[in-house]
């Protein structure tokens, strides 16, 4: 037997297999192409379409010599796995109007897994290239495509047929006779994985024999094993390292550490808001309208599709203020704080991820800085919520009701949030100045960011030249403010104001400029603004506010910066620069690849649910708009959104929320490799 040194030397001076977890996910995915056709066309025989079978052929023998082949020859192997990876989507086209829901689901799974391969989400998705042994990743890769497609035709709620039903099972059957090679290979070995693993094929051939007579049972029990391996199987093996820990790919990497956080707090939340407890009726609200809520309250968006102060108990208002919380903070706020108060300490890659997430830029004040966040959050909410409770003591509202609403209404003001305890959001306060303005005050502070708020607050030497980037957050956010408010007063004073008088036709004016950017409250009917409003609103949201902030947003830096970029250049300009600084080169590219990956989320997006739902195109544009820049408003269109509409908007909170900060981190760390230059040349554009 090796022993670890040797065996660490032999993991070394194996060749480079990259693809080794991506290739037994192919050869488990093979019989998927089946499946979907069988879905499609209502089964495979002779009356299938002649094109079917010819691409449903292609595609299965593309996958399983993918599959084989992507560790040692890549490049072929990605060309293959491309086209076995897309020919699904055009066999399941014949069902899109009948089951569109999971034709958008087949569309996003095909998309996600080409970037996988390709790379392009290896930040994401993958590991960096490391020496490994092919067998390491091929057991968990097949057992997670596996339980994957088990999981969607489980709970697609459809019958299953005998089709579907056997090629789930081929999946299975390809991830348990991986499994066994690899437990072959080390049958001497006395690892925890390999008796876990042995355990878990025990289990699953002991079910099998009790269910073999139902097809579906029988493919159910390899679930067992297929669930275990994904969780416990065996991971790739770093150079005089063994295994790597699962959590190391997490921490050591900020784009990861983003996404799984913000996925760790919906799920749980999720599950909190689905409990019959949290209901007012005592009945669970369903797993995808609280998923949907959870999300929508992580990524302090406001859209809601159960009424907060009526669908909720007080134990799932608190559920959804924590989650409000959390979200508008950043979960990793709160761990770095916590680390000096249990006295720990970060190893260099967790600082440098940790300093990414909280923007700080010295990280010898990593944890100062997150203090600092925490002190001026707490601050302000708490100021916050002791004004707005005594002025919802002054409206009436007995003293555990106001101050109750008036914490929640601090917290989701200032983290932009935009969930209130009233089912018609602020209307009933369009009258009160007061209430108006104090929730506006928490909405902009939250939109500033609490960094910017320090520097102007702790300002020792008036004679310090201020940082560019609080100048621009600062002029930014004044233009936006006043322009909104003008416009909005002139356009909507017949309108949407009609009925209030001339003070509070201008403070709801001005309430409804500062919260249309990020907040998502509302004090007049949106529904009914003018079509100029609209417009307005759908450019303000989808600016949002400034990055450090808890709003949303492609944000007013990469705003400016990309109008001063047109600026520059028509004037002929070589650089841009402001406030007597240049701006680098490569800030300009950052804004212009937000700027585009949003749009083209946006219009993808729309695209998506007007294919599947019947709204009209404002109506939906407005949605989309406001879910990517988490906002929150919206003009009637969520309560008219089915399961499939649900889950669009749900991404849309989601990526609009994680998206910006995870390109802004990702290529913030991956510059220029140093190659060869090549020569340039100019194309004509425009």
């Amino acid at each position: 037997m090796n022993t670890e040194s040797e065996r660490s030397e032999q993991v070394a001076r194996s060749p480079r297999r990259p693809f080794s977890t991506s290739s037994g996910a192919l050869l488990a995915a093979t019989p998927i192409p089946f499946a979907v056709t069988a879905w499609a066309h209502g089964g495979v025989d002779l009356g299938t379409p002649i094109w079917a079978l010819v691409l449903l052929t292609a595609s299965t023998i593309s996958l399983a010599v993918a599959g084989l082949t992507i560790s040692t020859h890549a490049r072929p192997g990605r060309v293959l796995a491309t086209l076995g990876t897309i020919a699904p989507v055009v066999l399941a086209t014949p069902h899109l109007s009948k089951s569109p829901g999971f034709a958008l689901l087949l569309a996003v799974s095909s998309l996600v897994s080409v970037a996988i391969i390709w790379r392009y989400a290896a930040a994401l998705f993958s590991g960096s290239l490391q020496r490994s042994h092919p067998g390491l990743g091929r057991v968990r890769g097949s057992a997670a495509v596996a339980i994957m497609f088990w999981l969607v035709v489980g709970i697609s709620g459809e019958h299953v047929g005998f089709a579907i039903c056997a090629s789930v099972g081929v999946s299975m059957l390809v991830a348990i006779t991986i499994g066994v090679v690899w437990l072959i290979q080390r049958r001497h070995s006395t690892n925890p994985r390999t008796r876990t693993l042995t355990a878990a094929l025990l289990a699953t051939f002991a079910l099998g024999a009790a269910a073999h007579e139902d097809p579906w049972s029988l493919v159910s029990s390899a679930a067992v094993y297929a669930l275990i391996a994904t969780v416990f199987g065996p991971r790739t093996e770093r150079p005089g390292l063994g295994e790597g820990r699962w959590w190391s790919t997490l921490i050591e990497h900020p784009e990861r550490m983003l996404v799984s956080t913000f996925v760790t707090m919906a799920a749980i939340g999720a599950v909190v808001l689905a409990l019959p407890q949290s209901s007012a009726d005592g009945a669970s609200i369903g797993g995808l309208d609280a998923a949907f809520t959870s999300i929508s309250a992580v990524c302090v968006t406001g859209l809601i599709v159960c009424d907060t102060p009526v669908d909720f108990t007080f134990l799932g208002q608190v559920a959804l203020l924590v989650l409000i919380q959390l979200g508008g903070l950043g979960i990793m706020t709160f761990s770095t704080a916590a680390l000096r108060v249990l006295g720990g300490r970060m190893s260099l890659k967790q600082e440098s991820a940790v300093a990414h997430l909280i923007g700080a830029r010295d990280r010898s004040r990593l944890v100062a800085s997150a203090q600092d966040v925490l002190r001026v959050t707490f601050v302000v909410e708490g100021v916050g919520a002791v004004v707005l409770a005594s002025l919802f003591l002054l409206h009436g509202e007995s003293f555990g009701a106001a101050c109750w609403q008036g914490c929640f209404t601090a917290v989701s003001a200032f983290c932009n949030a935009g969930f209130a305890l009233h089912s018609d959001s602020l209307i009933p306060y369009q009258e009160a100045p007061l209430v108006l303005h104090v929730v506006a005050a928490l909405i902009v502070i939250g939109g500033l960011s609490p960094a910017v708020v320090l520097a102007l607050t702790t300002r020792r030497d008036p004679f310090r030249p201020t940082a560019i980037h609080i100048k621009i957050c600062l002029l930014s956010a004044i233009v936006l403010l006043v322009t909104g408010f003008v416009l909005f007063l002139m356009w909507e004073w017949d309108r949407s104001l009609i009925g209030l008088s001339v003070m509070d036709k201008i403070h709801n004016a001005w309430f409804q400029s500062v919260t249309l950017r990020t907040a998502g409250f509302n004090s007049v009917d949106v529904a009914a603004v003018h079509p100029a409003t609209y417009v307005l609103m759908l450019g303000m949201m989808f600016v949002g506010a400034s990055p450090g902030g808890t709003a949303g947003g492609i944000k007013t830096t990469t705003a400016v910066v990309l109008l001063l970029s047109v600026v520059h250049t028509i004037r002929g300009s070589t650089s841009v620069s402001v406030f007597g600084r240049r701006i680098s080169e490569r800030t300009v590219q950052r804004a212009s690849v937000i700027v585009t990956v949003a749009t083209l989320g946006a219009l993808v997006a729309v695209i998506a649910l007007l294919l599947t739902q019947r709204i009209p195109l404002p109506a939906a544009l407005f949605e989309v708009v406001s879910a990517l820049g988490t906002v929150g408003l919206s003009q009637g269109a969520t309560s008219q959104l089915d399961d499939v509409g649900k889950v669009i908007i749900l991404l849309c909170m989601f990526v609009g929320r994680i998206g910006g900060l995870s390109i802004m981190m990702f290529m913030s760390q991956r510059g220029s490799t140093g190659g060869i230059v090549l020569p340039t040349e100019d194309v004509d554009v425009g």
